[in-house]
Formats: C-alpha cells, structure tokens, sequence
C-alpha cells in the first residue's frame, strides 16, 4: 500500500550448487525395485560415504580420504577399494542430490546399445514395416522379415548396399518393432476404434456431482416381436430410448419405438422424463415409486443424426437443455446408459425373442414364438427399471442408484415447467409437403379435412402445396401448415373408424397385405377386411387362455410408445394450435377485488 520495494533474502532457486557446480536432479527412487546387481554396487557406494562422513571428511579433502581408504578398505573386507577421484565424484552426487541413493546407481543400467546396422539398412526395415506389418492386411512379422531381405537382396544386385549389410535376423526386425508404440501398432493394424477402447483410462469421470446436472441418452434395437394388444397386429422389434442420470446411474425417462431411432423417439423420451411417473407405476404394479422428473441440465449424446438435427437443437434451446455430443467411438463418454444396455439383455422374457439360427436345430414356429403382447412388454420393462435395476449394488459408490438419485434429489428446487406439450409433438411429427386439393388432405389411402381446411382453401387458393406433419404413433390426424401464416393446425380423419389407434407401421402393413392379397377396390372396406385378416392370423396363433386385459390400467402404458396402441374409444385431437404455447399471461387471475363473494355449502353423505 505504501508503494516501496523491501528486498526479502530466501533459498537460492537457481540449478547450480557451490562454485558453479551442477546440481542433480531429484528422482523418485524404490530401493526394493532394483537388480540384485545392482543393490549389491549401491550398498558398497553407500558404506564407503558413510564411512567418510562419520570420520568427517568431506569430498574436498583429498589426502584424508587417501590415507582413511586402507582402514576403510580393512574394516569393510573390500579387496578392491575405489580411487580418491571415484570417491569423490560418489560424495558429491550424493551431496548435490539431497543425499538422494539413486545417484549412486550405474548409468550402463539404461545405457542404450549402438547400432550396427547402416543408416540404408535401417530405413529399409522402417519402411517395411509400415507399409507390409502396419496396416490392415495385418499380415505375420515374418512375412515382412522376408520382403526386408529381399529388399535387401535387389540393392545388393544394384550396387546400393555392400553385401555384408545385406543380413538382418527376425529378432532385429522384432526390436526395431517394439520401437513403435503399443498403441500405434493396434491402431495401424485393428482400426482406432479397436485401438481407443483397448488403450483408454478413465481420469476426470462423468463430472456429474448432483441428480438431473447430466442425462445420457441412447438407443438400442431389442430382441423381441411385439403384438398389439387390442388389434392383434404386430408391432414388430422395438427400439429402446432411454435417459439415465450420469450422477447415480438412475434411468429418468424411458420410450419404446417401433420406427427405430429418430427425432421422434428423442423428444418423447424427454417428455416421458419431464412427466411424474406415479400412473405408470401404478398400471405396472410395482412395489417402488419411479421418482425422477423434471428437466435436466445437460444431456450427453453420441453422433447419430437425430441428435444433430435442428428440430431438437430448438427443442433444447426452449426448454434450457445444453446439449453435449461424445467423440465418435468412444462409449464410455456416457457408461451409465452403455451399462444399463448391457445388463438389459439378461432382462428375459419367455416368448417373443428374436433368436440366432442354429445349424441342426429345430426352429420355434414363428406364430407360437413371437407372441409377447405390448402391454406385457411394457409392464415388464417398467418393473426393470423401477424394482430391479435401480437396487442393483455398486460396488465402487457403496450405494444404489435410487438411494444415491433419493439423496440427491431431494436437496434440488422442484421441477418446473411452463411449456406446451404440443410443441413437443409438432416438432416429433414427421413430415412431408402435400397437394391439398378438393378432397383435403389425402396421405397415402387416407383422407383428412376439417372446416379450417375449407377456410385455408378460400383464404389461399383452391389448391395449393404446403407441408403436412402426422405422428407415427397416431394417424387419428395430421398437423396443416397455413402456407402464409406459417401455423399448424390439427385436422382429423375422416374415417375415425380405421385409424383410432392406427400407427404408421401398422397402416403399411396392411396396405402391403392388401397389395399382396390383391384386394380390388382399394377403398375403406377393403383396408378393414385386410386389417382382420391380420388380426386373425397373428391371433390365432396365441394362446390366450382366458387373458382379461384392464385396459383401463395398461392405456396408461400408451405415453411410453407407440402410443395409440392401448387407448380406447375416439383420440383427443388438440383444440389449440399445436404451435400455441402456454404462457405467463394465460394463466393470469383476476385480481381479488373483482371476485364476487359467494356462499359454499356442504353436501351431506346419504345415510
């Protein structure tokens, strides 16, 4: 504060010791790991500088360490004691070192050899083994031995190399090898996908210190055929998504697709996870409560294209997610959900799972085998993750996943959030630009129109082209684009008797069947006859015995995927825009001064 300058004497930081002597540097020494040789020559050095500093001499005193080496010499029993100089040299390592024993150690221990062979030779064989060892043909050490030697061979018939260097043995060839790193070699040979797994350690973690701060998120194809409970067409295999919590290794939100991985299956897992689960766990019956939701803070992604897509990159810049993307073939970037994939395949379900073919082996008839219904699969999978997976003990944290999410969940604000879910679903919708014409929209067989269609027609034109977006899950109705406005509405069926419930895979379906079966016409009856066609040869070949589905209870189980799969009875179609979002002034109350004052009563029970 002063602004003066004090000058403060401390410890010379400098390299050099007395008289410009050069200091050693400190090394980290083991005394247990060195050679029996090598122990022997040290404890000798060291016996001799004790022996001189308890006599105090130091190294400078040169005719006292001379006349003190033949007592010395005596009294430890060496024959052949060291020169003065040796001496010397030894206390002044020792000394300079922080009396450091490594020092002491011969330098021949690490001493590299010379080489022999001529500067041609050794640019042969480096050459050599770059181009015939490593690289993908992998061929064997031996085999580029021999292309060396007959490399070898040529420049002697050429005059480029004297003939007594033209020999070089396999061993040579394999030293002149390990000079390339393990992990070069693995990546020339195998691929740096091999090489990067097989050499990788793991140093900072998932950096997650609290419940819903990272969400990994991944996809994976399962092994099962699933059926459609209330058609009775099948679904086919599904395709998991998950998001499971980086902190404790909890899954928050989960959605099975039939589609396969996409910008759809993406978005409902984050809706899933956004959502309080306790209907769901009802319906599944199980004996712990699904406790995770909310929005995250962060999801950690691989590269696939749905997660690069700019859809979800808007999705996430409105609800507040940042989005972190792994490097290309590096799982364990995100290990929870990696981990929970792995142990999911001892997740066995008795029928329905898609088996390998063996030769000599009697294949399962395909109608018998393949006869897991979605609502078991569904209840299944719930019961996994809320009973089972989340128990599992770990070792390296001496917790559970759900104590260590509980813990810290717990201590977290609650979960808000003030956005429309039918953004969400605008933005899953798939899309695609279509004529609408007379008849509305008509998409592939089926027809869509409404009084705002008519509206858009005399406001636009009487025919025009704009895009049409439509749930895979639910084909009860599409979303419109206005071609000026830039809005979307929602426009349904006009045939609620085929596509309540229908997906879009299931509409394929049955219009491949129609194709096949040649059903003339290609109206609405003929796609219903198809339809229970369907349904007659997939249900036939499951053994129902009696089953009595709550379809009340496993609806419930719709949010989770296909959606429409389970629900009964007509599909909601959103009254709003699918673009209107909910906002603060929406939901503004009157102020209490303007509420007129009413009187309440109570209703009595019947006696």
């Amino acid at each position: 504060m002063s602004k003066k300058i004090q000058p403060v004497i401390g410890d010379r930081g400098n390299e050099h010791g007395q008289a410009g002597e050069e200091r050693a540097s400190t090394q980290i020494f083991d005394i247990s790991s060195i050679e029996p040789k090598d122990h022997s020559r040290l404890q000798r050095c060291m016996n001799w500088i004790k022996a001189l500093r308890k006599r105090g001499i130091t190294r400078g005193q040169r005719e006292r360490i001379e006349k003190a080496i033949p007592d010395i010499a005596e009294a430890t029993g060496d024959r052949d004691p060291p020169s003065v100089s040796a001496l010397t040299v030894w206390m002044r390592k020792f000394e300079l070192s922080g009396s450091n024993p490594a020092v002491l150690l011969s330098g021949n221990r690490h001493r590299h050899r010379s080489r022999t062979l001529s500067i041609v030779v050794e640019e042969v064989i480096n050459k050599k083994l770059r181009s015939i060892y490593l690289n993908a043909a992998r061929n064997t050490l031996r085999h580029a031995h021999e292309q060396i030697l007959r490399e070898l061979k040529r420049m002697v018939q050429s005059n480029e190399l004297d003939p007594v260097h033209a020999k070089v043995s396999l061993a040579t060839v394999s030293r002149r090898l390990s000079e390339f790193s393990p992990y070069e070699r693995d990546k020339a040979r195998y691929g740096i996908g091999y090489a990067r797994p097989k050499y990788r350690t793991s140093v900072e973690g998932t950096l997650a210190v609290r419940a819903m701060q990272r969400l990994e998120c991944d996809h994976a194809l399962l092994n099962w055929i699933v059926i459609c409970d209330r058609t009775g067409l099948p679904l086919g295999r599904p395709t998991l998504t998950i998001l499971v919590d980086a902190m404790s290794g909890y899954v928050v939100g989960l959605y099975v697709s039939f589609n396969g991985p996409g910008i759809t299956s993406v978005l409902n897992v984050v809706k899933n996870a956004i959502r309080p689960k306790d209907e769901l766990t009802k319906a599944a019956g199980t004996t712990q409560p699904w406790i995770a939701f909310g929005i995250g803070e962060t999801l950690v992604l691989d590269n696939g294209m749905e997660f690069h897509a700019r859809v979800f990159q808007l999705t996430a810049w409105e609800l507040g997610i940042d989005l972190e993307y792994c490097r290309v073939r590096s799982p364990w970037l995100k290990p929870h959900v990696e981990r929970f994939f792995a142990n999911l395949d001892y997740f066995s379900l008795a029928r329905g799972r898609v088996r390998r073919p063996m030769a000599n082996v009697l294949n399962i008839d395909p109608k018998e085998d393949a006869a897991i219904l979605f609502s078991d699969f569904v209840r299944g999978l719930i019961k996994f993750v809320v009973d089972v997976y989340p128990f599992e003990f770990n070792e390296r944290r001496v917790r559970t996943p759900f104590e260590a999410f509980q813990e810290s969940f717990t201590t977290l604000g609650p979960p808000t959030f003030q956005w429309s879910m039918d953004q969400l679903d605008l933005i899953a919708a798939m899309r695609r630009d279509l004529t609408i014409g007379s008849g509305g929209i008509d998409f592939i067989g089926l027809s869509y129109s409404s009084p705002e269609v008519a509206a858009m027609k005399k406001e636009v034109a009487s025919k025009f082209r704009t895009g049409v977006k439509w749930n895979p899950d639910d084909l009860s109705f599409v979303y419109l684009q206005h071609p000026l406005k830039k809005d979307w509405i929602p426009v349904p069926s006009l045939r609620p008797e085929y596509t309540t419930g229908l997906s879009w895979n299931q509409h394929l379906l049955i219009r491949k069947h129609a194709r096949d079966h040649h059903v003339h016409g290609g109206g609405l009856e003929q796609l219903l006859q198809a339809r229970q066609e369907l349904h007659e040869i997939w249900m036939n070949g499951i053994a129902r015995r009696n089953r009595s589905q709550d379809m009340r209870s496993v609806a419930k189980f719709s949010g989770l995927s296909s959606s429409q799969v389970l629900m009964p009875g007509a599909t909601t179609v959103p009254l709003l825009p699918a673009s209107k979002m909910v906002s603060k002034e929406d939901l503004l109350l009157p102020p209490v001064e303007d509420i007129e004052p009413f009187e309440s009563f109570v209703m009595r029970g019947a006696a």
